[in-house]
């Protein structure tokens, strides 16, 4: 395989990557405002599970992206950025972070304020 065709196996898998986190940011959302209760729903583990899986990498690789690090080995580009996702402008990118992480934390915030209000009930 060239690396371009690399590089667009790549892009694929990080689009696909991105939207499985949004899409567990959403269901952690989901789960606190229907009620949802931790323990007996599988889609409520796998959606807090999965960022944190990322982040565990994101830390095991120096806070590095490996899929951006991957992106620039097949470019040969080791400065700057390389797009690495179809969809995200690179003056994004350096939101996501914060962002996912900011939306995250609140969604977990409302599970566990959703629960406790539960049991006071």
């Amino acid at each position: 395989m060239t690396n371009a065709t690399l590089l667009h196996i790549l892009i694929a898998s990080h689009t696909l990557i991105a939207a499985l986190s949004v899409a567990s940011v959403a269901y952690v959302y989901y789960a606190a405002l229907a009620k949802r209760h931790r323990a007996k729903d599988t889609l409520l583990v796998l959606a807090l599970l999965w960022p944190a899986a990322i982040v565990a990498l994101l830390f095991a690789n120096g806070m590095q992206c490996v899929m951006q690090m991957w992106a620039k080995q097949l470019t040969g580009q080791h400065t700057g950025w390389v797009r690495d996702i179809y969809w995200l402008p690179e003056s994004w990118v350096r939101l996501v972070p914060p962002v996912f992480t900011s939306l995250y934390a609140l969604g977990i915030a409302l599970l566990c304020g959703r629960r406790l209000w539960n049991k006071k009930r």
